[in-house]
């Protein structure tokens, strides 16, 4: 707030308080106005006001670091624009290595050789995903420059980290191993059961699996609709419903005998939601409507996600079933269905794969048979 002193023959000194600076002393601005009048002096003294704290604003801009950048970038953009599961990226990668090494900048005075220093040092210490740090610092200094607050974006000069891209052999169960599975899951706890074929008979992520609501299924044409997965945000820890993994929905077809196992699965979840009566404690959406989901607690409230993949290591350990991370079921899927000669683009659907090119990529090893039963079919005729 200001406040004015007179001074005599219509002379005013106008005071702006701001506080008080790391030794105890307080910081105030002044300014000398003539004003004949109390409307005139307090037009003056709102109009230095403005000019003070514009004054204060660009001053802190000028001297801001990439900490302080970085919180305010987390809360004007990467909170309103991203998806949970980005930001909590980003959180993590600030939290190994980045903002240890370039926190206590000053935006404006970062270049492109302290960025590249940091990379260096990242490559050293042996730090993962340094092609996810560099893609977020790209971001970080695109805000900056676009928002005035450096002249100059040093990443434009920064060379992507070259990171040596392991081959990683996919992992999934053969058709014996496949069988054997499916029997063990005879004695396995309904909603698990029911949750794990979904992942290898259907081709569905965890969080596509979590995210199913009652509504979703068809029953007259075996199909489920994928339009939505189940998220938890750490920061208000609240589950809530987001997009699919390709930012679009799909449909997905069940085996027949499968569906009926589902079916009779929802028949006995909508049981005890009858049973719990008012003691059942659903979801919630935005506008306060309950969510209906396929899989949840005995109350009623969604399980985590993440649950699941404890489950699935708890019946491989007890089962002594083959070591197979979750993911493996999806690969498992896709692996028996190439081996049955289903198309490719199907498969690429079923998957929810945004292209062609990334089942192709991903499963066209398995196809090593099929090529040579193709080249096999010309000994007939040679």
């Amino acid at each position: 707030m200001a406040s004015a002193t007179p001074l005599g023959n219509d002379k005013y000194k106008i005071y702006v308080e701001l506080g008080y600076n790391e030794k105890g002393k307080r910081i105030r601005r002044t300014k000398t106005v003539t004003a004949k009048s109390q409307r005139a002096l307090k037009k003056a003294m709102t109009d230095f006001e403005i000019e003070v704290h514009k004054n204060k604003d660009a001053a802190n801009i000028e001297k801001i670091t990439f900490e302080q950048f970085v919180e305010r970038w987390m809360d004007v953009y990467v909170k309103v624009n991203l998806m949970v599961k980005t930001r909590d990226a980003y959180n993590n990668y600030l939290k190994r290595g980045v903002m240890e090494g370039l926190g206590k900048f000053e935006m404006d005075k970062i270049r492109a050789y302290h960025i590249e220093m940091f990379f260096k040092k990242q490559k050293e210490d042996g730090a993962k995903s340094l092609q996810g740090k560099y893609m977020m610092l790209k971001s970080i200094f695109s805000k900056a420059l676009k928002w005035e607050v450096i002249k100059n974006n040093p990443m434009i000069n920064v060379d992507p980290p070259r990171v040596e891209k392991k081959s990683r052999e996919i992992q999934f169960y053969d058709e014996k191993q496949l069988k054997h599975l499916l029997k063990v899951l005879d004695d396995v706890y309904p909603k698990h059961r029911i949750m794990i074929k979904l992942a290898v008979l259907v081709g569905l992520r965890r969080t596509e699996i979590a995210g199913i609501r009652m509504e979703n299924i068809n029953y007259n044409d075996n199909s489920i609709l994928i339009d939505k997965t189940l998220q938890y945000d750490k920061e208000t820890k609240k589950f809530f419903l987001g997009p699919t993994k390709p930012k679009r929905s799909r449909i997905v077809h069940v085996p027949a005998t499968f569906m009926k196992e589902l079916k009779e699965y929802a028949k006995q979840q909508k049981k005890l939601q009858l049973s719990c009566g008012s003691a059942w404690n659903p979801m919630l959406d935005d506008e306060g409507k309950p969510v209906n989901l396929l899989f949840t607690k005995k109350d009623g409230f969604p399980a985590h996600p993440d649950s699941l993949t404890g489950r699935w290591r708890d019946i491989v350990k007890r089962h002594n079933l083959p070591p197979l991370n979750l993911h493996g079921l999806r690969h498992t899927y896709a692996s028996f269905a190439i081996s049955r000669g289903v198309n490719f683009k199907v498969i690429q659907e079923q998957l929810g794969h945004a292209d062609i090119k990334q089942t192709l990529n991903t499963y066209s090893h398995l196809t090593k048979k099929d090529k040579q039963k193709a080249s096999d079919v010309f000994n007939a005729i040679l």
